[in-house]
């Protein structure tokens, strides 16, 4: 997410002014990231319109037939497969006044600023998260016939894990380049995984020894050739599962291949971390009394093939049951 600073010409500063503040957003813009940092970066250009089409041949039929001498054979029709994404600008500004800026023994403007980009980081990546759940290659745990009967016990573990894996195999999804395909899972989750004896296991055995194994570090590393990413704006689709005097909720673990999904943004200013100073308001403040910070980010996402994202729906432990 390239960030910029905007403002007036004597509203932020010199440069080492500017470079503080957009450290403390980003401080705390970037870790929110979650789901966003593994699509398939794309830009409009400046004057492109607001637009991007992701365009790819579907997979060919494979040949198995023997050429005769001196022909050519068929043509094979190649299919284009084409997504496009539509860019939106979302945002977020708050006002305070001259005395509260001035008087504060805390220094509320970078204050602002860091909570200015953990609110960014958290919508951006939640953007992404609602477009990639909505992927059609669903696998409901323990064999449920729909979300609706999943429930009580019926939890992310490693025989699920290895389903899913190979669908994505099965459908030719690519690893990322580390070798690796990648799994967003809850801390609820997590927790259930952490006592799964078979991925325990795995994990002792085939980790590093001493200290420098994931489990002591308390990640869940790679298993099966998958990586974990522990977030809590994992999806849960709240109180839409079997419902036995209370609906479950219903959490959605995503694994996903390379170019599963694309993200979007504009390149020329796609995140602005905007500040307008006490009297640069003009007749909207007569009295010279406020000023405002804010941000606002363009943003659109997009699934470029359902087949390399998987959603993996269960019930957790510690989550509401049913």
């Amino acid at each position: 997410m390239p960030l910029s600073i905007r403002g007036g010409a004597n509203a932020l500063g010199g440069s080492e002014d500017k470079e503080f503040f957009i450290r403390k957003m980003l401080a705390r813009a970037i870790p929110k990231q979650h789901h966003a940092k593994f699509g398939n970066k794309d830009y409009v250009p400046a004057r492109s319109g607001q637009s991007v089409e992701w365009r790819r041949f579907s997979s060919f039929t494979t040949s198995t037939t023997a050429l005769t001498e001196g022909t050519f054979g068929a043509e094979t029709i190649p299919t284009v497969v084409s997504v496009t994404a539509t860019l939106n600008q979302y945002g977020m500004y708050y006002r305070q006044t001259d005395i509260a800026e001035k008087q504060s023994v805390d220094d509320l403007r970078a204050e602002g600023a860091e909570a200015l980009g953990e609110a960014m980081g958290d919508s951006y990546d939640l953007l992404t998260r609602n477009i990639m759940r909505g992927t059609t290659t669903i696998q409901y745990a323990s064999s449920a016939a729909s979300r609706g009967a999943v429930g009580s016990g019926m939890r992310l573990n490693a025989a699920e894990l290895r389903e899913a894996l190979a669908t994505l195999k099965t459908n030719n999804a690519e690893p990322f380049e580390d070798g690796g395909y990648k799994a967003i899972i809850h801390p609820r989750t997590e927790a259930d995984l952490f006592n799964d004896p078979t991925i325990l296991n795995a994990l002792q055995q085939a980790g590093v020894r001493g200290g420098d194994n994931p489990l002591f570090k308390g990640s869940l590393g790679r298993y099966l050739g998958c990586d974990f990413y522990t977030t809590s704006s994992a999806s849960i689709q709240a109180n839409t599962g079997l419902s036995v005097g209370t609906a479950a909720d219903v959490y959605q673990t995503l694994v996903f291949g390379k170019d599963a999904y694309g993200v979007v943004e504009l390149s020329a200013f796609s995140s602005d971390l905007i500040y307008h100073p006490v009297g640069s308001a003009g007749a909207n403040d007569p009295l010279n009394q406020l000023s405002s910070q804010g941000y606002k980010f363009s943003h659109s996402a997009a699934i470029l093939n359902n087949s390399w994202i998987v959603s993996i729906e269960h019930t957790t432990s510690l989550g509401t049951d049913g």
